[in-house]
């Protein structure tokens, strides 16, 4: 039901293609400012070069943030790579992600990249296999097809947490029972 380490890799190394076009695209708008601000700076004077750089370095860090953060939370439920494997990202509910919990999975991805990798590794080893990501987020990477035959069936499947049965709860302390007809208290006549 989980999708493995390899499957996700692979996903991941198609989404890295994908984006890798995307960028060249904004590298390419960047080239065009480049040449738009040198002009400008020969024509006042100044090196306004780095001006375009940041530029073109915030909206290629919200575009691969928003590639990951719309297409996991949209009715596809993954990124293009994940499609193409026939996985996708669910709660722990199974259902849809929201944008807040998908933007969370993807910049907790940093503290996977800040713990030399092991972060993503650690999907090939977890019972889920969550990578550290998907635990911080509270999310899990299925396979869809499993997923819906699931549905179908109306099985339960996990991680639902398991219940203990009623008579092992903690039991309430008994009260003492009261008369049926309780009689009215004598009161003393003056």
């Amino acid at each position: 039901m989980y999708a493995g380490f390899w499957r996700r890799l692979i996903a991941h190394i198609l989404d890295v293609t994908v984006l890798y076009f995307l960028v060249i695209s904004i590298g390419l708008i960047r080239i065009l400012l480049d040449s738009f601000f040198l002009i400008k700076a020969f024509e006042y004077g100044r090196y306004l070069v780095s001006v375009p750089y940041i530029i073109s370095l915030l909206c290629i860090i919200s575009a691969v943030w928003l590639y990951y953060a719309v297409l996991e939370s949209s009715k596809l439920q993954g990124t293009l790579g994940k499609r193409a494997l026939g996985i996708i990202v669910v709660d722990e509910h199974y259902r849809r992600i929201s944008f807040g919990r998908a933007a969370g999975r993807y910049w907790s991805k940093i503290v996977s990249v800040l713990t030399f990798d092991i972060g993503f590794i650690m999907a090939a080893f977890t019972k889920h296999k969550q990578a550290l990501h998907d635990m911080i987020a509270n999310t899990y990477v299925v396979d869809k097809k499993v997923l819906e035959m699931s549905r179908a069936q109306y099985l339960q499947y996990p991680p639902y947490p398991q219940y203990p049965p009623y008579s092992q709860y903690p039991q309430y302390p008994q009260y003492p029972e009261y008369p049926q007809n309780p009689q009215q208290p004598q009161h003393p006549q003056d």
